[in-house]
């Protein structure tokens, strides 16, 4: 009996320690999302970014944290999600404002404003945020151009180029 009793306690304990291991957990998931070409599975997908979520709030001062959070930007965008989206964007920028990919987030952060709420005056907003923030950073000059092109039909933004050539 104590056998048997000390076999169930090793066989729980192994099982235990697999499904709390959080980067075992993504790296289960991001093989089920990434293992084809095809669709990818919504529901799965937004576990993951929930996983690279929950990573990041058991370990704030582990070096995967951000990359994970920029990770889930990267798939909450892709599955149409700019509300969540704009969340983890929210958190890399309160947490984790000197990781080099934060700039980025804030950038997409804007675009999501332009592009999928259509509210210009906060997309304008957020991107002079990103220049003030990065005043040399990887996207300033596309900071500029959108500032300078809010608002603007695909058409006049022909025209405009037209014009400047």
């Amino acid at each position: 009996m104590k056998k048997l009793s000390f076999i169930l306690l090793i066989v729980l304990i192994f099982i235990g320690c697999n499904n709390n291991d959080p980067a075992k957990r993504i790296e289960k998931l991001e093989k089920r999302v990434f293992a084809t070409e095809s669709q990818i599975d919504a529901d799965i997908a937004s576990d993951l970014v929930s996983a690279y979520c929950d990573f990041a709030d058991a370990n704030p001062d582990d070096v995967n944290a951000p990359e994970y959070l920029f990770k889930a930007v990267d798939v909450s965008m892709n599955l149409n999600e700019p509300q969540r989206t704009i969340s983890v964007i929210d958190r890399m920028l309160k947490d984790y404002p000197e990781y080099p990919r934060t700039q980025a987030a804030l950038f997409v952060k804007a675009f999501i404003f332009e592009t999928k709420y259509n509210n210009l005056d906060m997309a304008k907003k957020i991107y002079e945020q990103y220049l003030e923030m990065y005043p040399d950073g990887e996207f300033a000059g596309d900071c500029k151009a959108s500032i300078e092109n809010l608002g603007l039909s695909p058409e006049e933004l022909v025209k405009k180029f037209e014009a400047q050539e």
